[in-house]
């Protein structure tokens, strides 16, 4: 039975994780019709920071970094902000469905940086897959520019989104070596809450005031309170936990969970729209990223 859970577990830490990720498209993109980019981060990662220091403050998790190489966590602390920097215009120049299309092509990114750094390499079925998702986001481009909801600019800051999360899944599986899923979630919230209050300071010349004005418009502070709970801790303590008992090309097949989530939530609660090219693009990404990701048969046998 212990076996069996320890096999459960961090799939299911995986597919939870991810789906509340791909939700989060969806509350940002709300959040971001009422304030800026850097003030809603630097809300979020504020509350978030908060709330995780409530069990380190009643002692139920303590953090152990003495004695241990730092460098992945920097990784982390460093990658983190960028992701989000990326993702929260790359969300306002495009729209929730979009972006989240664009997130499944990171594991092409995170598989071939395995190949470089951790001398992972892919089989030939991965790199002739890894082109099908690059279609798809052509085909997607094409279908969001003649409906009006992609730009450029909102294109490439994806696209550098994806890379930027290929650095982020190595640093995570590394550090998960040494550190626990809080003490790197921990690590990354820190992170976020110094960039982000720095950058929503600096934006509004100092003005306190105006980067706690959100607070009271209720269009601003539950999405910001739904990213805090469910995106911001319990998506990358799950994934952390995840990441520390899969490989990175396994741990990366859960990121189609993203796309749908985000695709759903922008199609039926944001009503964006989503023509046939778009369903094509989205499903030749899926299962790109699916014919990628998914074990080798002649590996499953051995």
């Amino acid at each position: 039975m212990k076996e069996k859970n320890g096999l459960l577990l961090p799939v299911l830490a995986a597919v939870a994780g991810n789906a509340f990720w791909g939700f989060s498209f969806l509350f940002a993109r709300i959040a971001l019709q009422e304030t800026t980019p850097e003030i809603l981060l630097a809300i979020r990662f504020s509350i978030s920071f908060l709330l995780l220091n409530v069990p380190v403050l009643l002692g139920r998790q303590k953090l152990r970094l003495k004695g241990k190489k730092l460098l992945p966590l920097l990784g982390l602390a460093v990658a983190e902000p960028v992701v989000f920097f990326l993702e929260s215009y790359g969300i306002l120049y495009t729209n929730a469905t979009f972006a989240g299309v664009m997130v499944a092509v990171a594991p092409v990114f995170a598989i071939a940086l395995a190949a470089l750094i951790l001398k992972e390499y892919p089989t030939r079925r991965q790199i002739m897959f890894s082109a099908l998702p690059i279609v798809g986001v052509i085909v997607m481009v094409l279908a969001g520019s003649s409906l009006g909801v992609v730009t450029p600019l909102g294109v490439v800051l994806m696209l550098l989104d994806c890379v930027v999360i290929g650095f982020y899944r190595l640093f995570n599986r590394w550090g998960s070596k040494e550190f626990t899923p809080f003490e790197r979630t921990y690590t990354v919230l820190l992170s976020c809450l110094i960039v982000y209050t720095t950058a929503a300071l600096f934006s509004v010349d100092g003005d306190v005031r105006a980067v706690a004005a959100p607070l009271t418009n209720p269009r601003v502070i539950l999405p910001v309170l739904a990213l805090c709970l469910l995106c911001s801790i319990g998506s990358n303590m799950l994934v952390n936990y995840a990441a520390g008992r899969m490989s990175v090309a396994r741990m990366s097949a859960f990121s189609s969970l993203i796309t749908l989530c985000s695709t759903f939530g922008g199609i039926v609660f944001l009503r964006e729209p989503f023509s046939a090219a778009s369903l094509l693009g989205t499903a030749m990404i899926i299962y790109g990223i699916w014919q990628v990701t998914r074990p080798d048969p002649e590996k499953k046998t051995e």
